[in-house]
């Protein structure tokens, strides 16, 4: 893979410009757009949307590093307290980024008392395009790599400086099959939109199906250093999976109900 977007050496100055993090950047960028788009269908004023851009980028940043480091690898960074800052070698959490973010916007909606779940429906497509984007970051630096496969379509990330350490071992390329999921989310949240019945639905759908999908994908993970529960039965990022289903399928059940009632 091409973990360096740019890797030029002019005279004593060496640029390098990691293709993880230039993917990840435009990542919250085509969501911020697409959320000012939305935003614009609903009336929404656009300062709502721009400070939920700064909320959910910092928020991200600080919950996946924080569950990275307290979950995922906490022997070593317990001790190399150092490198814990070290936020450009990489070590992140998609969830720790998720469930972060989004507590930082409910208390945002609060204290603005406007609806979060209209907020969330204006932002879920975004995150899921982004979420294709990131991912695709993700299989370009060799991090989030996939188990041993025989596939056709498996993948070696023997690249200099790839962050998996597979080598010349055929893998699953788990991180384009998590970034198909987000870019068929997309697809169906931005058909969806206009026939919502109910805030909150796009949200409540697009964490539903990417919920069922990551617990799949999972299983072909090979980054077993993340943690797992139960005796190994399964993961971290399996456990908030299933933790997070009854939720949202509970809620689009109320929600329907009383959209249905209301009419």
């Amino acid at each position: 893979m091409h973990p360096f977007l740019i890797d030029w050496m002019i005279g004593s100055f060496h640029l390098k410009i990691p293709t993880y993090g230039f993917l990840l950047a435009t990542a919250f960028s085509v969501g911020y757009f697409l959320a000012l788009r939305k935003a614009a269908q609903l009336d929404i004023p656009t300062k709502h949307v721009e400070n939920f851009f700064f909320i959910s980028v910092l928020g991200s940043v600080l919950g996946a590093r924080f569950f990275h480091v307290f979950f995922e690898e906490f022997s070593y960074y317990s001790k190399h307290p150092s490198k814990i800052l070290a936020i450009w070698e990489g070590g992140y959490t998609f969830y720790g980024a998720f469930l972060s973010s989004l507590f930082f916007m409910y208390l945002y909606t609060r204290l603005k008392h406007i609806s979060f779940l209209e907020m969330m429906d204006i932002c879920a497509p975004g995150g899921a395009i982004g979420l294709f984007i990131g991912r695709m970051g993700c299989f370009f630096a060799g991090c989030c790599w996939g188990r041993p496969s025989s596939v056709p379509w498996a993948v070696a990330f023997n690249a200099p400086e790839t962050l998996s350490p597979s080598g010349n071992v055929r893998v699953h390329p788990t991180q384009v099959y998590e970034a198909l999921v987000g870019l068929v989310v997309f697809i169906i949240l931005h058909y969806r939109f206009k026939k919502r019945q109910y805030s909150g639905q796009i949200f409540l759908e697009a964490i539903s199906i990417y919920s069922v999908a990551r617990f799949v994908i999972e299983f072909f993970r090979g980054d077993d250093y993340r943690g797992y529960l139960f005796g190994g039965l399964i993961s971290y990022s399996q456990f908030i999976s299933l933790a997070i289903l009854p939720f949202t399928i509970s809620a689009m059940v109320l929600f329907s109900k009383k959209a249905k009632q209301s009419r």
